[in-house]
């Protein structure tokens, strides 16, 4: 299996088709098996790398509040291990804090970013938000406590049958996303242990790039659904506005998950801003 050692632990990797680099990020609670609609598209003309960011999938565990910067520096770790100078950076969600704080830390290190469904600046009540989510998961747990069968107290996960995460992930798609979006999601968010949603969420919830991304010159493109709850739209606007040389897509019938609910789309979106930049 491919592995890349960084500091205090390793990331899971993997790699496909040749030319060009093309870094994928997933979001929170994801890995890189989100880019599953993607990679076939993208991999025709690119060598493309999709990894789990740290505290996903196989990559070392997040054993306590990380921060965006310590993923930035995993991702720059992983570059050089692989020896890719140079990439596209594509990130979704958390995956694009990512990979704004790494074009920020690296200025003259990617040739453009694709940011989907992201955010630059502080979310109003995002704390707040967590916090009832996180109360709401642990009366959750209390519940399932009660039903010995329901949960796994050895490996700490979330059961098959799970009422909040289900409300939790319909909130990240659209009303128009089909029942097998659905239940993909819930079946691959379930092996996720909860104490790492917290976790995740303190590691992010502070952060902000606000007006420093006028700092960042490469070409950017920002994908953004109409239908977003998490982030709301205006803040695609804001991203926009305060990123020189961006440009900004966005989808009418999508929500949080766009790259899920309109893959070839997104994948036609990705594939023509590479042929402007000439990449």
């Amino acid at each position: 299996m491919p592995f890349a050692n960084v500091t205090d632990g390793r990331l899971y990797y993997e790699s496909y088709g040749e030319g060009r680099p093309l870094i994928l990020i997933h979001g929170a609670w994801a890995t890189h098996l989100w880019w599953r609609w993607q990679i076939p598209d993208l991999a025709r003309d690119y060598r493309v790398v999709a990894f789990d960011v740290r505290g996903h999938g196989q990559s070392s565990p997040l054993r306590g509040v990380f921060s965006i910067d310590g993923f930035a520096n995993d991702l720059q770790m992983l570059l050089k291990r692989i020896r890719i100078t140079s990439p596209v950076i594509i990130g979704w969600s958390m995956g694009a804090m990512i990979a704004m704080q790494y074009g920020l830390n690296q200025p003259s290190s990617a040739k453009a970013l694709i940011l989907i469904a992201a955010s630059g600046h502080r979310i109003p009540r995002l704390k707040l938000r967590v916090y009832i989510d996180y109360l709401q998961s642990l009366l959750n747990l209390f519940a399932d406590f009660a039903q010995p069968r329901k949960f796994d107290r050895s490996t700490e996960q979330f059961p098959r049958q799970n009422v909040w995460l289900e409300h939790q992930v319909k909130k990240m798609l659209s009303p128009q996303a089909s029942r097998d979006v659905l239940k993909w999601v819930l079946n691959d968010i379930q092996k996720t242990p909860r104490d790492n949603y917290f976790h995740l969420w303190k590691s992010l919830w502070d952060w902000q790039a606000g007006d420093q991304l006028r700092r960042i010159r490469i070409p950017s493109l920002i994908l953004a659904g109409a239908q977003d709850s998490v982030i709301p739209l205006r803040f695609s606007w804001l991203l926009h506005d305060t990123i020189p040389n961006s440009k900004l897509r966005i989808f009418e019938n999508a929500g949080h998950y766009l790259v899920l609910e309109h893959p070839e789309g997104v994948n036609v979106e990705i594939l023509k801003f590479l042929k402007e930049i000439g990449y």
